[in-house]
């Protein structure tokens, strides 16, 4: 009885290159593309958070009134214009507090934002 080999694919290693190349083509961009979706969170919330400070600075303004309206729903109209909400709006004194969300790829970014009079490091 004469065993004969079966299932040989190829006699050289001929072409074996090309499928390395493609493989580690393609593993180098699922690496980038992960890369990409962590630093795009990660600007967007510094994004949403420099938002946030300007919403509050401008209920602040409106508190002190340098500007005409009601503190809250100020922040509320700046907070919708670039497309996020306001998830609260407290007032102590001559201070706000805000909360903003926004929903982006599915991640829920919530950062907070305290403005107030004369602002100084021991608030």
């Amino acid at each position: 009885m004469c065993q004969k080999e079966r299932f040989v694919i190829a006699k050289t290693d001929q072409g074996s290159g090309s499928v390395l190349g493609l493989m580690i083509i393609l593993a180098s961009l699922g690496i980038i593309g992960t890369i990409f979706q962590i630093t795009n969170g990660s600007v967007e919330l510094a994004r949403l958070q420099a938002q946030s400070d300007s919403a509050a600075v401008a209920a602040v303004d409106v508190l002190r009134g340098l500007s005409s309206g009601y503190p809250c729903e100020t922040a509320e109209e700046i907070v919708k214009g670039f497309g996020a909400k306001l998830a609260r709006c407290h007032i102590v004194s001559f201070d706000i507090y805000i909360v903003v969300y926004r929903e982006t790829m599915g991640i829920v970014h919530r950062v907070q934002s305290h403005a107030g009079v004369g602002m100084d490091d021991f608030r």
